[in-house]
């Protein structure tokens, strides 16, 4: 950004994402299945937040 002389730091990323940090180009974050999950030893569980 600051080579450029962009004033923005949006007008130079290299993988530009939403506010929701979304990557339209490629949908990701996507769903992922329990197989993939299994494989990297990641276990998903919900947790409820206090109110």
């Amino acid at each position: 950004m600051l080579m450029t002389g962009a004033e923005s730091l949006r007008d130079v990323i290299a993988f530009p994402k939403t506010q929701r940090a979304q990557d339209l180009l490629t949908q990701a974050p996507g769903p992922v299945d329990e197989k993939q999950l299994r494989e990297l030893h990641i276990r998903l569980r919900n947790v409820t937040q206090a109110a």
